[in-house]
C-alpha cells in the first residue's frame, strides 16, 4: 500500500507566496480558490485592496499596473477619500453656504431634500435610486444618468397629477366662453342665468383657456434638481472627493423658459380695475415701473418722491416657510437705483398714498386689507382672479415686469436704458425682454415716415430726400 508523504506547510506556504507575486512586480496578485484574483498592495501601513476581483490575472496585474502609474504621476486618489455619503456631504455643502439669500438657500434645501437625498422612484422599487445612501466616490455618470432619468419620470407624473386635478376644478365652461368672448364677468360663482343662456344659445363652445408652457409638466423641477447635484459635486471635485464632474448629461439642466406674456396698457388698466382696491395701484405701478414682486411690496413711504416721481428702490421682500416676512438687501448691487414714473402713474399713487397708507415714513405702501405685507400667495390668488375676468389667464405677476420692459423697448429705450431701469446685472438678462418688442424696427420706419412726411400706412412711395 503507497503511503503519502506528509504535507510541509513550510513548502505550501513559499509555494503560495511564489504564486502570488512575481518576480518585479508591483503588489500582490491572490488566486482565489473561485477561480477568480485578487490584487492589492500596501501603502503607509495600510492594505489598499483593488474595488472588485478580476476574471484573469492579466486584469488583475493591469489594475496594478495603473495604480502604479497613478501614484508615479502624481493623480492617484486615495480610495478611503470619499467615503461621505451624499446625504451628508450635501448637508454639510448647504451648510457652508453662507452667501446664499435666505429664499435660495430654502430652494436649495428643498430641492436636495425631495430629490436628491430620499428614494426617487415611480412605483417599482426596482427602479428606484437613493442616491443620498451613496458614497460621493462612487457616484459616476452611469449612476446620475440613472437618477436623472427616474427623476424626470417621477417629476412628470406629479405634474399630471396636478394638472388633473386642476382642470378638475376649472371653471364652467359658459364662464370661459364668455371671457373668450371680451365680457366682463366674476371670476367666481355660478354663471348666470342670462351667461348659461347666451353659452347655449352659441351652442355650448368648450372655450379652452390659454396655457403657455414651454416645457412638458415636471421637466422643470427634474432640471433645477440636476443643477442643484451639478452644483454640489462640483464642489465635490474642488474638496478632492471626486476627479472629475459626473453630471455630464447633455441639456439636462436646461429648462425653455415659458414665453412671457405681455399685458397692454389697456389690459393693465382693467387688471388694475379687477383687482381689490388697495392694490389697484400695485399692477400700475408694476406694469409701468417693472420692479420685482419683492422690491414692489418693500417700498415705504419713504421710498417714494412724488414731486420728482421716482421710487427708490434699496430693499426686497424675503419669504421663508415657517418665518414671518422680512426685509432684506436688493437681489444684486445693481439693484439698487432710482425710477422714474409717468405722471399718469404718478397720480394714480399719489391717490392710493391718500386713501391707503399711514403717514409715518416707514408705512409699507401696499399691503394686505389687514395692513400684512403681501405674501406671494395671497398676491396670485388675487391677480389670478383679474386675469380670469379679462381673459388673460396666461399672465403671471412677473408678466407686469416684462410688460413694462416691452414698453421702455417700444418707446425706443436702448438695452443698457432697461438694464438700468430693471436693476439687471448684465446686459444678456436685459436681452432677455427686447424679443418682444421686435416690430420696434417698424415702428422707427413709421416714425421716419412722420419726419419725412408721409401718412401712416398711406402705402405712397417715400419722396427723395
Amino acid at each position: 500500500m503507497a503511503h503519502t508523504a506528509p504535507s510541509d506547510p513550510t513548502a505550501k506556504s513559499r509555494r503560495t507566496a511564489a504564486a502570488r507575486r512575481s518576480p518585479g512586480q508591483w503588489g500582490t496578485i491572490q488566486h482565489l480558490p473561485s477561480g477568480r484574483w485578487r490584487a492589492f498592495y500596501r501603502f503607509e501601513g495600510r492594505r489598499i485592496s483593488a474595488p472588485s476581483t478580476f476574471p484573469t490575472k492579466d486584469a488583475a496585474s493591469a489594475w496594478l499596473a495603473a495604480e502604479h502609474a497613478d501614484r508615479a504621476r502624481g493623480s492617484w486618489r486615495d480610495p478611503e477619500v470619499g467615503r461621505i455619503t451624499l446625504a451628508e456631504y450635501a448637508s454639510d455643502w448647504l451648510a457652508a453656504r453662507p452667501d446664499l439669500a435666505p429664499r435660495t438657500f430654502e430652494y436649495y434645501s428643498r430641492t436636495v431634500d425631495q430629490w436628491i437625498i430620499p428614494r426617487i422612484g415611480t412605483g417599482d422599487r426596482s427602479r428606484g435610486v437613493e442616491l443620498g445612501a451613496m458614497h460621493v466616490a462612487d457616484l459616476s455618470p452611469a449612476v446620475v444618468r440613472a437618477w436623472y432619468a427616474v427623476v424626470l419620470q417621477s417629476s412628470r407624473e406629479r405634474a399630471s397629477a396636478r394638472v388633473d386635478r386642476r382642470r378638475a376644478r376649472d371653471q364652467h365652461p359658459a364662464r370661459v366662453w364668455a371671457v373668450a368672448a371680451g365680457q366682463d364677468v366674476p371670476a367666481t360663482g355660478r354663471p348666470s342665468a342670462a351667461m348659461l343662456a347666451a353659452w347655449q344659445a352659441a351652442g355650448s363652445p368648450v372655450t379652452v383657456s390659454p396655457r403657455n408652457v414651454a416645457d412638458r409638466p415636471g421637466d422643470s423641477a427634474a432640471a433645477n434638481a440636476y443643477r442643484v447635484l451639478r452644483g454640489i459635486l462640483s464642489t465635490a471635485v474642488t474638496d478632492g472627493l471626486l476627479a472629475a464632474n459626473p453630471c455630464v448629461i447633455k441639456g439636462a439642466g436646461t429648462t425653455r423658459a415659458r414665453e412671457r406674456g405681455t399685458a397692454t396698457p389697456a389690459e393693465v388698466e382693467r387688471l388694475a380695475a379687477h383687482m381689490p382696491r388697495h392694490l389697484a395701484a400695485a399692477v400700475t405701478v408694476a406694469a409701468w415701473s417693472g420692479l420685482r414682486y419683492g422690491e414692489l411690496f418693500a417700498l415705504a413711504r419713504r421710498h417714494i418722491d412724488l414731486e420728482a416721481g421716482t421710487l427708490h428702490v434699496e430693499r426686497t421682500i424675503q419669504q421663508v416657510s415657517g418665518q414671518p416676512i422680512a426685509f432684506g438687501p436688493t437681489k444684486t448691487a445693481k439693484s439698487r437705483r432710482l425710477v422714474h414714473l409717468p405722471r399718469s402713474v404718478v397720480a394714480a399713487l399719489e391717490q392710493h398714498l391718500a386713501e391707503f397708507v399711514g403717514p409715518s415714513a416707514g408705512a409699507l405702501v401696499f399691503t394686505l386689507s389687514n395692513g400684512a405685507p403681501v405674501t406671494s400667495s395671497r398676491l396670485s390668488a388675487m391677480f389670478g382672479k383679474a386675469r380670469a375676468v379679462i381673459g388673460r389667464e396666461d399672465l403671471t405677476w412677473h408678466d407686469l415686469r416684462h410688460t413694462g420692459a416691452t414698453l421702455a423697448y417700444r418707446i425706443g429705450a436702448s438695452v443698457p436704458d432697461v438694464q438700468k431701469r430693471l436693476g439687471h446685472t448684465t446686459m444678456r438678462a436685459a436681452q432677455i425682454y427686447a424679443h418682444a418688442a421686435d416690430d420696434s424696427d417698424q415702428l422707427l420706419a413709421e416714425r421716419l415716415d412722420a419726419l419725412i412726411g408721409v401718412p401712416a400706412g398711406s402705402g405712397r412711395r417715400l419722396r427723395a430726400i
